[in-house]
């Protein structure tokens, strides 16, 4: 076997990956002080842009540094350096593209470049399929792209994206054209974020290396979500757009939170919290909450990259959990989520944060007195012997919940006015179906919520068994999808063997 040791040009690269997060940590730093965008040939670098720009290319730095040793001996070790400069770079120049023909290249070639890194291993027949997948899906959502963008063209006359977004926002009450532009990049960015039925490729790259499922799920998988935030202007005054991101966002988030929950395996459990992720960051956006959802973005892009990479240590023995009686459990996290609530009234008070500026705002301060409402449950997983032991124990939850109330809240806050300047005041809408998008979620995490404190009780049926190896795999929709992509793939095959 040959060994492809790396050269000056690969450590090159890393300098360059390494100066990219430096000039874009050097940008936010100077957009934070004076927020007047900076306007290119075909980008603008504003505070949104350098915020996802830093994502990308601290990722992409740090993962190529881990490559550098991790993959040390392999086989076209080389080239795989220089496919993964090439896809961070290809990403990084998609963040502040507003020349629709470039957005479009860097889209494409960024998805052309992960497919090298996913296939990276030849040998590995298991590396294909989910690769494939991956490719075919993309490819649907290239087109939708595609449509989208020649539609500007010949519309408007203009590649601009802010040109038209000024254009298509003014004349959105007289055509009805702006509303399909804006359902076709819904289409592309929920192919390209793995959102429910494209997102089963992703829990199967199991073969790619650890570096490659840093970079996928911190910083690629992110690129649906930077497409919508690109058209943000447009997608807010489309209702059917919103409500779309709301309701495939919803389902997409239970499967893999379903599915999260049955997984024994940690890069699998990771994937399947990634889809999750996902699902709730496309549920953010679809109730007008742009702003948190770039916070979610870039939080979970470095926490999802953090856990990759120190996927293979040996897990630290766990401590030992006492057995909590599921109606406890469920007594206990009604009384938190109720008095979450008194709770996050005072931190809106104190930080400024209005839950009924809109039906978005509302929606996601209940889901997030849900989350709260859960400290109560681990606060109280212990043996319990006397009184002031309960009541230590309520105090130290109310004080939790107090402070997380009050930090999540105030970054809430935080990022809507830092990142005003970009957004502006986005249409707030209160139809009913607005109201219905933000609902549903609640409903759904809910539902979440009360199944996994049942659990126990559920997973000793023969209901709950069967549950479980359904969620394990995926509730077989990636096989359901593997047998379209193989008959796609093989014909092709075939048809090229033919005119060979």
């Amino acid at each position: 076997m040959n060994y492809d040791k790396i050269g000056r040009f690969e450590y090159k690269l890393m300098v360059f990956l390494v100066g990219l997060a430096g000039l874009s940590a050097f940008l936010l730093l100077w957009q934070a002080i004076i927020p007047q965008p900076i306007r290119l040939p075909g980008m603008v670098i504003d505070r949104l842009t350098t915020m996802i720009m830093l994502l990308v290319a601290g990722v992409g730095a740090v993962a190529y540094r881990f490559s550098l040793r991790y993959l040390d001996g392999e086989p076209r070790h080389r080239q795989f350096m220089r496919w993964l400069a090439f896809t961070v770079s290809m990403a990084f120049l998609f963040v502040p593209t507003i020349n629709l023909l470039l957005l479009f290249l860097t889209w494409s070639f960024t998805s052309i470049g992960l497919h090298q890194l996913l296939t990276f291993y030849r040998e590995r027949p298991e590396a294909y399929p989910p690769a494939r997948k991956k490719f075919l899906i993309s490819r649907l959502g290239d087109v939708a792209l595609l449509i989208a963008i020649a539609m500007i063209g010949i519309g408007w006359g203009t590649l601009d994206l802010h040109v038209f977004l000024e254009q298509a926002t003014a004349a959105h009450a007289t055509s009805f054209t702006p509303s399909i532009i804006a359902m076709l990049i819904v289409i592309a960015a929920l192919t390209k974020s793995a959102q429910f039925p494209f997102h089963s490729w992703l829990p199967e790259t199991m073969e790619a290396p650890t570096p490659v499922s840093a970079l996928m799920h911190a910083g690629i998988i992110n690129a649906g979500g930077v497409l919508i935030l690109h058209f943000a202007p447009l997608i807010a005054m489309v209702p059917l757009a919103l409500f779309n991101l709301a309701l495939v966002g919803t389902i997409t988030a239970i499967l893999g939170m379903l599915a999260m929950w049955a997984q024994t395996n940690v890069k699998r459990t990771l994937a399947w919290s990634t889809v999750s992720q996902m699902g709730f960051m496309m549920i953010e956006f679809g109730l007008l909450a742009f702003p948190v959802a770039t916070l979610h973005l870039i939080g979970h892009g470095f926490y999802k990259a953090w856990s990759f990479l120190r996927s293979g240590e040996l897990p630290r023995q766990p401590a030992m959990a006492v057995s909590v009686a599921p109606a406890r459990s469920l007594l206990l996290g009604l009384i938190g989520t109720i008095l979450s609530v008194p709770v996050l009234a005072l931190a809106a008070h104190i930080t400024g944060f209005d839950p009924f500026k809109s039906p978005g705002e509302l929606a996601l301060t209940s889901i997030l007195a849900l989350s709260i409402g859960q400290i109560w449950i681990a606060s109280f997983r212990t043996s319990l012997y006397t009184a002031s032991d309960v009541l230590m124990r309520g105090l130290s939850a109310f004080l939790i919940m107090t402070v997380l109330s009050i930090v999540a809240l105030t970054l809430y806050h935080g990022i809507e006015v830092f990142l005003e300047p970009v957004f502006g005041h986005l249409a707030i809408s209160t139809s009913p179906l607005a109201w219905f998008a933000a609902i549903l979620p609640v409903i759904a995490f809910m539902g979440l919520a009360t199944m996994h404190t049942l659990l126990p009780l559920f997973g000793q049926t023969a209901a709950g068994r069967a549950f479980y190896v359904h969620a394990l795999h995926g509730f077989y929709l990636g096989i359901i999808f593997d047998r379209f992509v193989d008959r796609i793939w093989n014909s092709f095959e075939v048809r090229r063997a033919e005119h060979a």
